[in-house]
């Protein structure tokens, strides 16, 4: 299908659908309805040769599902917001804080560009091995091992400048 013709099948969908896909979940979360109906069309444009002849139920399964995965992460957020609230706060000294973020930083710098991408799209910019595939273009099991092996020279990293217990920390809390 040319280039034309998917933008002109695309924007009849649309056109057409919107406002049910929009309905439909409006009806069901309302403060979702606009996120939802956005990426339902997302995953239509992405998608466009798997829409099928009567496009509407297809599209209110993509919606269902987008909806039922933000409430699942919602949840998953807030199960993480209880329990950091309810671990009591490390007495520890501020200074020691410092330092072990020295340390991780002296360990990153040390890292090749690839083991340190892997790690920062984990830890500073939050994406799952599925997002991290995209962006990196490889798969999501590529994605997995050079995580594993980055995590690990990371690790030894630390270890050799003394300092294990900011590997202990970054791994038992999820950091990377």
């Amino acid at each position: 299908m040319t280039d034309d013709r998917r933008e002109a099948r695309f924007t009849a969908l649309f056109d057409a659908h919107r406002e049910a896909v929009r309905a439909y979940t409006w009806r069901r979360d309302p403060e979702l309805a606009d996120d939802v109906t956005a990426e339902t069309f997302l995953v239509c444009w992405r998608r466009l040769d798997a829409v099928p002849p009567d496009p509407l139920p297809w599209l209110l399964g993509v919606a269902r599902n987008i909806r039922l995965n933000e409430r699942r992460g919602e949840r998953r957020r807030g199960h993480l917001e209880r329990r950091l609230r309810s671990e009591p706060a490390e007495s520890r000294d501020p200074a020691a804080a410092v330092g072990e973020r020295d340390a991780i930083q002296a360990a990153l710098r040390k890292l090749d560009e690839r083991d340190r991408e892997v790690l920062l799209l984990t830890a500073w910019d939050r994406l799952d091995r599925d997002a991290i595939a995209v962006v990196l273009g490889c798969t999501r099991a590529n994605v997995a091992v050079r995580l594993m092996r980055a995590r690990r020279r990371l690790a030894r990293e630390l270890a050799a400048a003394d300092g294990t217990a900011g590997a202990e920390t970054l791994f038992s809390h999820g950091g990377l």
